[in-house]
């Protein structure tokens, strides 16, 4: 059985995106109500059913701010989302799942800690052409990180 590990990349946003109006983290409720209206808008069907369809099928949440409704487009698609930091938040999935979505195959570097991920072709950016026209006039790119710099190599 082959290995389909988890793995990671950043969304970066655009300007425009830059006056989010997310609510204070300290305010968990919030945070959580602003969630589930992204959510709602997004959903015409279950989320499962899109975990596995391609990026123009996937519906954009018509509700919320701009960066709000990018991390939702990525959560119904099945994406685990992480907390945004500035213009910047990550998303996380099977290396499957990213294959399958940005049609384009992974090289994971498993033998070293926080391995590279690159794509086949050695870019560290994913292809985000594929990707709905209002989240493409978001998202600036979509990369993967560089592996640490560990002391003593």
């Amino acid at each position: 059985m082959a290995r389909d590990p988890y793995v990671s990349a950043v969304v970066h946003l655009t300007a425009t995106t830059e006056s989010d109006d997310q609510p204070p983290v300290d305010d968990p409720d919030a945070v959580a109500a602003q969630g589930a209206a992204v959510l709602a808008g997004a959903q015409t069907a279950p989320i499962s059913q899109w975990r596995h369809a391609n990026p123009r099928q996937i519906p954009v949440p018509a509700s919320g701010s701009p960066a709000a409704r990018v991390r939702g487009y990525f959560t119904s698609a099945g994406f685990e989302v992480h907390a945004p930091l500035g213009r910047m938040f990550s998303i996380g999935a099977a290396r499957s799942r990213f294959e399958s979505f940005f049609e384009t195959s992974l090289v994971v570097d498993e033998h070293r800690l926080g391995g590279v991920v690159t794509t086949e072709s050695g870019a560290q950016d994913l292809p985000v052409q594929g990707l709905p026209e209002q989240i493409q006039q978001l998202v600036v790119k979509v990369s993967f990180p560089q592996p640490p710099e560990l002391p003593g190599g």
